[in-house]
């Protein structure tokens, strides 16, 4: 996708449920997101953040 030129990825991660197993707990995609919120409605904004993906 192109927005004012430059060229914009989408990046997909699933959102609800993560593995948990005897050696470790499951997490789920919430943890990776800003902990940040609409102050009037108290909803969380875990839908929609900006990423910087470099290689390893």
């Amino acid at each position: 996708m192109n927005v004012n030129g430059q060229q914009v990825e989408t990046v997909g991660i699933p959102l609800h449920w993560g593995f948990e197993g005897v050696a470790r707990k499951g997490y789920i995609a919430n943890t990776l997101t800003p902990n940040v919120g609409d102050s009037n409605s108290q909803t969380p904004e875990y839908k929609a953040f900006l990423v910087n993906i470099e290689k390893a």
